[in-house]
């Protein structure tokens, strides 16, 4: 199935096997678990979907469903954070993650928890070209320790990997044309295949801030 290839929501299981196949690298359990929030660890082989321009203030919520359309995400406007704060909640409406744009010689974006302690980091770096970097505080495999995030590929190319720097591949990204209840027509669509073991919040708030230093560097 090529990118941009139409797919409806809920996916039958023709298509999501279709979706599924293949990939360059198959995403096998990471252990131990890596992550933030242990009780958003992927159990199995996960899909997401998400769609673009997360950080456009139109004010609306985008509920971040699974390829079986179950909601597993809420991402809401948080106007406490400026005009283009993002939160990232559970379904029940906890707040996990809020997410911000830092202005500075290049845009970057953290993320903090609900203390307001910063556990993530996404920024452009300065090089010839465009290139994106991450960190984040991992605090399930051990002491909480600073963890790289390596984009092998690029949003501007429509796919792509995410691995942690000299550990293991966490999560791949292409883009989709996707219909289904809840989605913005306007929008483009991507689907994030999450490996078990690995917290879905932390790539959801990856690829969230990733997308949108893309859509910036076009």
């Amino acid at each position: 199935m090529s990118i941009g290839s139409f797919i409806p929501v809920p996916f039958s299981e023709t298509t999501l096997a279709s979706l599924k196949a293949g990939p360059a690298q198959p995403l096998g359990e990471v252990t131990p678990a890596i992550g933030i929030f242990s009780g958003q660890i992927a159990s199995q082989p996960t899909s997401l979907i998400l769609q673009s321009d997360p950080f456009d203030y139109h004010g609306e919520d985008s509920v971040i469903r699974d390829l079986e359309g179950q909601p597993r995400l809420i991402c809401r406007t948080n106007t406490a954070s400026g005009k283009n704060g993002k939160v990232i909640t559970d379904i029940q409406g906890n707040i996990l993650i809020s997410l911000k744009t830092k202005m500075g010689i290049s845009k970057s974006f953290v993320g903090e928890d609900a203390s307001g302690k910063e556990i993530l980091k996404v920024k452009k770096k300065f090089a010839l070209g465009s290139s994106l970097e991450a960190s984040f505080t991992d605090t399930l495999s051990g002491a909480p320790t600073s963890k790289g995030i390596q984009l092998r590929g690029g949003f501007w190319l429509g796919s792509a990997d995410i691995l942690v720097i000299s550990g293991p591949l966490i999560a791949q990204f292409s883009r989709r044309k996707v219909d289904g209840q809840g989605l913005n027509p306007n929008k483009e669509t991507y689907i994030v295949n999450v490996a078990p073991g690995v917290d879905l919040v932390l790539v959801t708030a990856i690829c969230i801030c990733f997308e949108n230093a893309a859509e910036g560097g076009r």
